[in-house]
């Protein structure tokens, strides 16, 4: 059984999990963070040498590590709907239990899992600006000049640094492969480059232009509009997770 975990307004996700089906990827369960708060049982063990994970719905649905070949993951965190039913002043506490609790099952599956939850997101990692251009920047890219000081809101160091109004183009890599806007080879062998830094399989890219012929890095997310790599990123997630069918 192939896997897609996203929260039930993620288009993008709703948009891949029919082209994968029209490609014939199956049997393939669309899970969403709202189902995942309404499980009538939750079987996670952890042992010294191995971990496991078992889920089922109250209408007898479910699954377990083993059954699974590949998971498209792309939660953002633990349910919400849950949140009213803890008192105001342990909500961030649950909070938190929770993101430990998903973090733990998540990473106790076998197959191949894009993206790998992480302590700084439970879909891939959220970077810094200020990281994202160091990274960037290693990676062959051309990059702004990055500023903040304790002034700035801290949400200000994970917004795009493309200036208002500049033309963006976007790009999607996927183990090393690029899809989306047309770049240089130059260009998206550093994009490549750049995933493998961030350590992100599934990794979503911004550049916007400086000059008529200058692309400068904007922003990268583990949670990229998979829209923007159409068909053939498609084509390359069903390769890719159909790799966890073979022996």
């Amino acid at each position: 059984m192939f896997l897609i975990l996203c929260s039930s307004s993620d288009v993008s996700a709703l948009w891949a999990y029919q082209g994968l089906q029209a490609m014939g990827l199956g049997p393939l369960t669309l899970l969403t963070s709202e189902a995942l708060s309404a499980m009538a049982t939750w079987e996670h063990r952890v042992g010294s040498d191995s971990c496991a994970v078992s889920l089922r719905l109250s209408n007898g649905y479910g699954f377990s590590d083993h059954t699974l070949k590949g998971v498209l993951n792309r939660l953002m965190g633990p349910p919400q709907t849950i949140l009213p039913q803890v008192m105001p002043a342990d909500r961030e506490y649950a909070v938190q239990e929770l993101s430990a609790f998903y973090l733990s099952w998540l990473n106790s599956l076998s197959c191949p899992v894009l993206n790998p939850a992480t302590p700084q997101g439970l879909s891939g990692r959220w970077y810094h600006a200020s990281e994202l251009v160091m990274l960037a920047h290693q990676a062959g890219l051309e990059t702004p000049t990055y500023r903040q000081s304790a002034a700035d809101p801290p949400e200000a160091g994970y917004r795009p640094l493309a200036p208002a109004q500049s033309q963006v183009v976007r790009v999607i890599v996927l183990q090393g492969e690029v899809f989306g806007a047309e770049l240089s080879e130059a260009l998206r062998e550093s994009c490549g480059q750049l995933a493998r830094l961030c350590r992100t399989p599934l990794l979503g890219i911004d550049f916007y232009q400086s000059t008529e012929s200058q692309w400068t890095f904007s922003h990268a997310t583990p949670i990229p509009d998979l829209q923007t790599g159409g068909a053939p990123l498609l084509q390359a997630l069903y390769r890719r997770l159909k790799q966890g069918e073979q022996p």
